[in-house]
């Protein structure tokens, strides 16, 4: 059994923007990444989870909480993470953390989209969306969680996830591993996660990496393609993904009819007005 939230999360998002300082906004193509710094307490849990799973690496993973039939990695260890691994506070902060970046990363996205369409509508169309923003009240819906266990030589190739938006947190990586990066003969890619885009053009960025940094978590919509190159330091290297719904309960850029029909009479208005210059 994965694990879901059995009420919806609500997030209160603060104006419509995005927390500058808690949370980053990366954009290397057409669409948002967000990154931001797990509670430690949270970090400490999910080690431990980890530290159970990792023991007996050589045995096969227990059937109640294999994951490896159903993701696209090569990895010695993808497991499920359940409600009953973590205690109550636990669940909580893992809850609350999903929830709040996936509600982020939604929020980001519909400022950039509506800084590139306000210019060009009416002052109308303009208030009632700037309210509409001012009153998100995002739904988040946690569908899945597990957990990956990597040695030297294990991967991911390029995939993508399902539902809205998905994630990656970062609980261990090889001690070995900026010695690694130093040895390449040029960017550095062990063990990193990569981000694609299909559009490989001069002056587009096509590719971008991201170096595992513990306590760090990404999110990121479930379309995008992404893969995890190998590395070849000993020891492990320990993440968390996860998929997410994310839904406004109210308007954001969407107009109702009530809203339509006030737009129909200010374009009226307007009209009259240049009519009588």
């Amino acid at each position: 059994m994965t694990m879901k939230i059995r009420e919806p999360k609500d997030v209160a998002p603060q104006l419509g923007t995005i927390q500058n300082d808690k949370y980053e906004v990366i954009r290397p193509f057409s669409c948002n990444i967000v990154r931001t710094i797990m509670e430690p307490k949270l970090v400490t849990s999910m080690q431990e989870i980890f530290t159970k799973q990792s023991e007996n690496l050589d045995e096969e993973t227990p059937i109640e909480v294999d994951n490896s039939y159903g993701l696209a990695g090569n990895n010695k260890r993808e497991f499920n993470i359940t409600e009953d691994m973590l205690d109550t506070e636990g669940v909580s902060l893992l809850t609350s953390c999903l929830a709040d970046i996936s509600s982020q990363h939604y929020i980001s996205s519909i400022i950039v989209e509506w800084r590139f369409k306000k210019d060009v509508l009416t002052p109308k169309h303009v208030e009632i969306i700037e309210k509409h923003l001012e009153n998100m009240s995002i739904t988040v819906n946690i569908t899945s969680v597990w957990g990956n266990i990597s040695i030297a030589g294990d991967f991911n190739p390029p995939h993508t996830h399902s539902g809205h938006v998905s994630g990656v947190a970062y609980f261990k990586i090889p001690d070995n591993i900026e010695r690694e990066w130093l040895l390449e003969d040029h960017d550095p890619s062990a063990g990193l996660i990569n981000f694609w885009d299909s559009r490989l053009q001069v002056m587009s960025l096509a590719s971008f990496k991201v170096k595992p940094v513990v306590g760090d978590i990404y999110c990121f919509p479930a379309w995008l393609n992404h893969s995890v190159w190998p590395f070849r330091s000993p020891g492990q290297r320990w993440s968390m993904s996860y998929n997410c719904e994310v839904f406004n309960k109210n308007n954001d850029l969407r107009l109702d009819d009530l809203e339509k029909a006030e737009l129909r009479k200010e374009r009226t208005r307007l009209l009259k007005e240049l009519e009588d210059l």
